[in-house]
């Protein structure tokens, strides 16, 4: 919703007229950004699932900590992709 926004509000100080067709490509571009992301996402979770499946318990032991680093991390990233995160930072710069 974020890039959506900020194309946006682009088009819109440059006094270009808003159709739409141009809202509708806005929010086609939103939906691949989404769906790459929760891609990327999974993707990058299979690991650590495949950590929990197993006779040996360092592997899963291992897996464990490699959840909570995961948890963070993707956490992170959708803040940061949801504009969250640049809302926050720009409520505490601003105040």
């Amino acid at each position: 919703m974020e890039l959506n926004t900020l194309i946006y509000l682009i088009i819109q100080n440059t006094q270009l007229p808003v159709s739409g067709q141009i809202q509708g490509v806005l929010n086609r571009i939103y939906a691949v950004v989404a769906s790459v992301s929760a891609i990327i996402i999974a993707v990058l979770w299979i690991p650590i699932a495949l950590g929990f499946f197993g006779a040996d318990e360092n592997r899963r032991y291992e897996a464990r900590i490699r959840l909570k680093n995961a948890l963070i991390g993707t956490f992170i990233y959708v803040v940061a992709v949801s504009g969250l995160l640049y809302t926050i930072v720009n409520y505490l710069i601003t105040g």
